[in-house]
């Protein structure tokens, strides 16, 4: 049988570096600053961002030095002010240190100014605008707090853009101001707004491509008449962007009409190639060095249909496939995919040949969950434990899936839930009468400073005898996206002459915890678990555990693993695997 252990190959490179001579050219540094006092670390950091020494030279002329002085104290009283400290008291002293000047600012901030009394209000449309009432919720606006100048810039700031961004074109602030009074130490923020009447989106106007404008008015997230809002243009940027049919999308709004109250958008598309090439690389000790190549037409038609035909060429599958897409009435969740594929798989446990043909109903639904809806025609000439047969099967199916990530590539925080029902019926055309349930999950989430990835797969298959499954309805476990530690699906029910044959459920976990070492290398450790069985009576865990590192590729995730056996004396097994950790 085929040796499934991908070779490791290891790559030196040699960069020399060329050391130019110049002619020095020496430059000063400059003064430094010495901060003492009852300041704390926030205060000393404002006045070190507001106090710029570095334009002074190391040794300043005498004559510089009162200009010097005065732009330390008058830069560091600012910056006591902004923190609410308006009765402090400085002094500065200078020396030597390494033949440099340093000035030392002793710092008494004293007693701090306390916000008393925040005046917001906000009048015109805006006034029952959620939007305006949850920014000034979250201003954090301290009172009975010392007094922060950020929180009142911030929050008029952020009043201000959000007139511009969400279509009050008239709108303005009629008083903002803060007010300290230094007698009493107290401060109040007024801030006043008249928003007006708040704009509609105008008239809609699509250019650049030649599909349909059904379709193309499907990824606009607005409507002709609704309230204006900036950010539903970014959205709908984004939409076209990854609709795949677009290479530059520009979406700018027009000049307001005051008589209508409304503000006209443009949307100019440029149209991408209509054909693609497709080629991909990878490698895995389950399948070895992988090989893809392929076409892909993005616009088959005016309706946005596409067609996809690939080949994929490994030391264990080799395969081809085609893909016909219809997109729907909703383009950006809802799609027909039709499909068609050949692949000849031949592993330590099996030998199988299979063509497939299908459709799969796939749907996005509005919490991100994605539901696929598929009727598969299977036929696979397959030999397990040195018998041979053939199948011939009708499968309709049901997939529930989603995956979350703070980061699509390298994420700290997310999961992947998946669960799926198939089966077939005699009575509709098929060899054999089985109902199949699957699950898979993910975890991860960050801890000490690094990342915790648990992995969790269950498969239960109600069958008369697992012999009536073809070899791709049947579970096997080992490998390294399964039981590492153990060749890839070398886990499973028994014939009696030794070779694995697959079960009729399936159960696999796995916990892991990698920490980084430098920003692209990361090291891991693990422990997997789990089978392949027929029965539960039967069932017997096999565990392994081991050690690994990752590296943050510019292709993506990269893992090398070496992991070995816990109940049993096996040799080190190594495993390398790419993809995302979702």
């Amino acid at each position: 049988m085929q040796d499934l252990r991908a070779q490791q190959q290891t790559t030196w490179f040699l960069t020399l570096f060329l050391m130019l001579l110049a002619v020095p050219a020496f430059a000063d540094d400059a003064p430094q600053l010495r901060i003492t006092g009852n300041a704390s670390d926030a205060v000393n950091s404002n006045i070190r961002a507001l106090v710029n020494l570095s334009r002074y030279p190391c040794e300043p002329p005498t004559a510089q030095f009162g200009l010097i002085r005065r732009q330390i104290l008058a830069n560091s009283q600012q910056a006591l002010q902004a923190m609410g400290y308006y009765e402090s008291t400085l002094s500065l002293q200078t020396d030597q240190q390494d033949g440099c000047a340093r000035v030392t600012l002793d710092v008494n901030t004293g007693p701090a100014v306390i916000l008393q009394r925040a005046d917001i209000r906000i009048r015109g449309d805006a006034a029952n605008d959620p939007a305006f009432n949850q920014l000034v919720a979250t201003a954090q606006l301290a009172i009975g707090q010392r007094l922060q100048h950020d929180q009142y810039t911030s929050l008029k700031k952020n009043l201000q853009q959000q007139l511009i961004s969400r279509g009050y074109v008239q709108g303005q602030l009629t008083r903002n101001q803060l007010s300290v009074d230094t007698r009493k130490r107290q401060a109040t923020i007024t801030l006043h707004m008249d928003s007006g009447p708040r704009y509609d989106f105008g008239a809609i106007t699509l250019t650049g491509s030649e599909l349909r404008d059904k379709l193309v008015d499907a990824y606009v997230s607005f409507h002709e008449g609704e309230p204006f809002d900036s950010k539903q243009l970014l959205e709908t940027q984004q939409a076209f962007l990854g609709a795949g049919y677009f290479s530059a999308v520009r979406v700018q709004k027009g000049t307001p009409d005051d008589d209508s109250r409304t503000i006209p958008v443009s949307i100019n598309l440029t149209d991408n190639n209509r054909w693609s090439l497709l080629a991909g690389v990878g490698a895995s000790t389950d399948t070895g060095p992988r090989v893809r190549l392929g076409v892909e037409n993005r616009r088959v038609n005016r309706a946005g249909h596409r067609f996809r035909a690939e080949t994929e060429v490994s030391q264990v599958q080799q395969g081809a496939g085609a893909s016909y897409q219809i997109p729907l009435k909703d383009p950006q969740r809802e799609r027909l995919d039709f499909h068609t594929s050949y692949v000849n798989e031949v592993t330590d446990s099996k030998d199988n040949e299979r063509w497939t043909t299908g459709a799969d109903y796939i749907v996005e639904l509005q919490n991100r969950w994605v539901t696929t809806t598929s009727l598969t025609y299977l036929r696979e000439t397959y030999e397990i434990a040195g018998e041979v047969d053939q199948a011939e099967l009708i499968i309709p199916g049901f997939q529930l899936s989603r995956v979350k990530a703070n980061d699509p590539i390298y994420p700290s925080f997310g999961w992947r839930l998946s669960s799926k029902i198939r089966f077939a019926n005699r009575n509709l055309s098929s060899t054999a009468s089985f109902l199949q349930l699957t699950g898979s999950g993910k975890l991860l989430f960050p801890l000490l400073g690094g990342r915790v990835l648990m992995r969790g797969d269950l498969g239960y298959t109600e069958v008369t005898d697992v012999r009536e499954l073809p070899a791709s309805i049947r579970f096997f476990a080992g490998g390294d996206s399964s039981v590492r530690g153990f060749a890839y699906e070398s886990l499973g029910p028994r014939a009696d002459n030794g070779d694995v044959i697959g079960g009729r459920h399936l159960a696999t976990g796995s916990l892991e915890y990698d920490h980084p070492i430098t920003e692209k290398w990361h090291l891991a450790v693990f422990t997997d678990g789990g089978n392949a069985f027929n029965n539960v009576n039967d069932f017997e865990i096999r565990r392994s555990a081991g050690f690994g590192i990752r590296w943050r590729s510019p292709l993506g995730p990269i893992r090398l693993d070496l992991a070995r056996a816990v109940d049993e004396h096996r040799d080190w097994r190594v495993h390398l695997s790419m993809g995302p950790d979702l």
